[in-house]
């Protein structure tokens, strides 16, 4: 290949190299099956959630209001899926915690909602650790420790989304004082200032949430770098896919046509688009971390070559003269 072709193309790479992770992440979220495991995941997410929601609820009531709690949760929900989304979760609470008859039935209940709270974190685990492994079978282990350590994961990750819940209710509510104080007294209009700052701190909370979540699996991970990178991808398509999908949820007939049953149906559409996201961040977390691998192999290389073409003293080497034939 020609020098100035050669160097034409390696500009190109360079110019091109931002955008690599995310086509990587687009293929390795394919091969990966994302949309099934998407759909396998929001059926654990259906049935994990009235015990997941109770057991939120029941940790954060230590100290908080359970009445005001359960009013901003339900809020905070109705915020992003909407009236319809909202309904699903408040009778989710409300069968919930209806109370069951007898010491026996209380401890058998408590062990139901320790298993179905976590049932979806087993399945994020899951699927998260088949990606990690990059196609390679995953280690052997006992299957009862196997399953045991993914329930323990998974009850220590819905704590941590509790306290981030705590965390986001705080900062709204300290926002909604300080919004009424400088409505008050300040002479400039400060509702659109504290609004972007509300949305700062929600999309900083959104970041930290996928971080989390993406390590949730065992195995090899990328490094942090990776995994803050691919939440902060995950936290834009979130952000910009929920009003997309609140837009045709809004004006598509499929949700009217389950009649009773689409408000379960809003739900579990928003479970699906939030897993598949998920998973898309965890691709674009490791696509980075092998763009990374191969790009810095691809510069070994190219100094190597570039070193066998010099001599030891760092000079050109020199041509050989080329001898004049005899006439």
């Amino acid at each position: 290949m020609p020098p100035f072709l050669e160097s034409l193309v390696e500009r190109a790479k360079r110019a091109f190299r931002p955008v690599m992770p995310l086509v990587r992440a687009a293929n390795l979220w394919l091969d990966a099956d994302g949309l099934r495991m998407s759909a396998a995941m929001s059926f654990y997410g259906m049935l994990s959630l009235a015990p997941l929601l109770l057991l939120v609820v029941g940790v954060l009531g230590w100290w908080i209001d359970k009445s005001y709690l359960e009013t901003n949760l339900i809020a905070q929900v109705q915020s992003v899926v909407g009236e319809r989304g909202a309904d699903v979760i408040r009778l989710a609470l409300a069968s919930a915690q209806e109370p069951s008859e007898g010491r026996i039935a209380s401890i058998f209940g408590f062990a139901l909602l320790l298993s179905g709270a976590t049932g979806v974190f087993v399945e994020l685990q899951s699927a998260l650790e088949r990606l990690w492994a990059r196609g390679q079978p995953a280690p052997e282990s006992k299957a009862w420790w196997r399953m045991a350590s993914l329930r323990l994961r998974g009850l220590a990750y819905v704590l941590a989304i509790g306290f981030l819940l705590l965390v986001s209710l705080m900062v709204s509510t300290a926002i909604n004082v300080v919004a009424t104080w400088a409505s008050a007294s300040l002479p400039i209009a400060s509702g659109p200032l504290l609004q972007v700052i509300n949305e700062m701190v929600a999309f900083a909370i959104a970041v930290a949430l996928f971080v989390g979540l993406m390590r949730i699996g065992g195995g090899p991970k990328p490094p942090m770098r990776c995994l803050i990178f691919g939440a902060v991808v995950g936290a834009i398509l979130f952000t910009v896919g929920k009003q997309a999908l609140a837009l045709y949820l809004s004006t598509a007939a499929v949700v009217s046509a389950y009649g009773a049953a689409g408000s379960l149906v809003v739900l579990l559409m928003w479970i699906y688009f939030s897993s598949a996201v998920l998973l898309f961040s965890a691709s674009c977390a490791l696509a980075l971390q092998e763009t990374r691998e191969e790009f810095a192999k691809q510069d070994a290389d190219r100094l190597q070559r570039a070193g066998r073409d010099r001599p030891a003293d760092g000079a050109p080497r020199a041509q050989a003269p080329v001898k004049s034939e005899a006439r």
